[in-house]
Formats: structure tokens, sequence, C-alpha cells
């Protein structure tokens, strides 16, 4: 194994992450992952990793990591590192110091190094779920290694070290999302149906990686369901009116009724929203 970088600060948070723990659900494990999957595995292409490769992810600002080797890094997904442009890859220095501090939208950042990061496995993922205490926190002073020498990495499998213009990802201060009916769409009255689709939404700075919390209407439907599976992406509203979209950090299972769901290949830009960002819903025709 090589030493790669070196947490000086972990700032909003760092974690290593993989693409989840695929098949765990009906034990009420959460798959986890990369809050942004499609940006995590764009880093490992830029160093031609294979896609599911642990990768470095880090939220927000002020973060701080010490590169201790030169090798080639990947970045992909919020435009948040100092010198350090989202959808490339390059080479770094020994000693180099990759600042987290860069003021630009989106809330998630990869960082992939040749070889994929090393992490404790479990459930057959090192992605890092700290509620439940499974794979390696990374505190501050952490050191992070990699299989073999990515010095010597001589990008023979490169796909490419740029995103190409038309894959480029620009994340917004306004989105807007096709919704699909949820399992009890047919349930709530039809005044929060058309409230979730006419009303003006944002995210909440009380969201984290369970769920994103919106805040907008207060919805009348508070009825309790029977518990039943819960999918990522799910618009759960709770007892006091509130929606709060599930993630995929958050439960398996649960009773609060779902009146609307994500499509799947919207969940990776709905992470990128930050608190404040406004939203508008329409239903999928």
């Amino acid at each position: 194994m090589t030493a790669v970088f070196k947490v000086l600060s972990k700032g909003a948070g760092v974690t290593i992450q993989d693409l989840g723990r695929a098949g765990w659900r009906r034990f009420g494990v959460s798959p986890g992952g990369a809050m942004d999957a499609v940006a995590m595995m764009e880093a490992n292409r830029l160093v031609g990793n294979c896609l599911d490769a642990p990768v470095l992810e880090v939220l927000l600002q002020g973060a701080r990591v010490e590169c201790l080797v030169n090798c080639w890094v990947g970045i992909a997904g919020a435009d948040l590192v100092e010198g350090f442009a989202s959808g490339t890859a390059r080479r770094v220095q020994a000693g180099e110091v990759l600042v987290f501090n860069q003021s630009g939208n989106g809330m998630w950042v990869y960082l992939a190094v040749p070889g994929g990061l090393e992490g404790v496995r479990n459930f057959g993922s090192v992605s890092v779920d700290a509620r439940v205490g499974l794979g390696s926190e990374c505190v501050k002073g952490a050191i992070l290694s990699t299989e073999g020498n990515p010095c010597l990495h001589d990008f023979v499998s490169v796909v490419r070290r740029v995103t190409p213009p038309s894959e480029v990802r620009y994340f917004k201060p306004t989105e807007s999302f096709e919704l699909l009916k949820g399992p009890q769409f047919d349930a709530f009255p039809a005044v929060d149906r058309a409230a979730l689709v006419a009303d003006a939404w944002s995210v909440s700075a009380r969201s984290d990686r369970t769920g994103y919390r919106l805040e907008g209407a207060l919805l009348q439907y508070s009825k309790s369901t029977y518990s039943e599976p819960v999918l990522p992406g799910s618009f759960q509203v709770t007892s006091d009116g509130r929606v709060i979209v599930t993630l995929a950090y958050g439960p398996t299972v649960g009773g609060y009724p779902k009146l609307a769901l994500l499509q799947e290949k919207d969940i990776a830009r709905f992470v990128q929203c930050r608190p404040g960002t406004k939203l508008k819903f329409k239903w999928k025709k």
C-alpha cells in the first residue's frame, strides 16, 4: 500500500465512499455509498479506475487534504477545490495541499487516485456510515492509502483526463424536477398533490445524508401508513405536514406516507442542491 493523502482538516465532512452496499436492504442495512454516484464514477474514469473504486468524498468548504506523493488525482462533482477545476485530472506533487474553499455551487466533490483508496470493508463496501459505525472514519490527521504505487501509473487505460463539455453538469441556485407518483399518492387530498407542484420549495439547512428536508407549504395529510420499504428519493410527509426526501442513508422501511418519488436519474443532481436552493416540481406524465 502507498499513503497518498493526509487529512489536515475535515471541514464540513470528509469520508471514503464507493457505490454502497447493494443487496442488504432486506436486512435493514441502508445502501449508503456516494451521495452523487454520477460524480464519483466520473472521478474514477478520469484516472482510469473501475467505476466502483473507493474515492474521497468532501462536503462543502473547510476541508484541507495534503498530498503525500507525486501522483494523478481526478476531481468531479461540485467545483470547490481551489486551483483545480471539477471534471479534470492532473498531477499533484508531494506536499501540495488541496483546499476546499471555492464558493461554487454544489455540495459534494470527489477525489480519485489510481487504484482507489483503502478502507475497512463491511457488507462488501468501504463506504463510511458514521451513524452505525460502518467504514473507516476520516478524522483529522488520518492517513489514506491505496494499493500499489499510484506514482508509477502510466495511464494506458485512461479514457479521458477532462470531462467532455457535453457531459459537464452545472449546479444552479434553482432546480426543477419531474416527480413520479408515490405509493400513497391516491390517499393524499387534491390540495396536497397540487401544493407540491404549485408552491416554491427550498432545501432546508437541517438536511443530512439520511434525507433532505424541504421548506415550503405544510401539507394537510397526517395519517401514518403500515410499515413498508422506503426507496431513496421518496417524498415522505411527516405527521406535522413537512416533507423529507429520503436518501441512500435513510431507513429501509418506514410508516410515513409517500406522496411522490424522485426519478433515479435525478437523485445525483438533487443531492447537489445546497441549503436555500429553490426547487420546482411537476408530475411526470
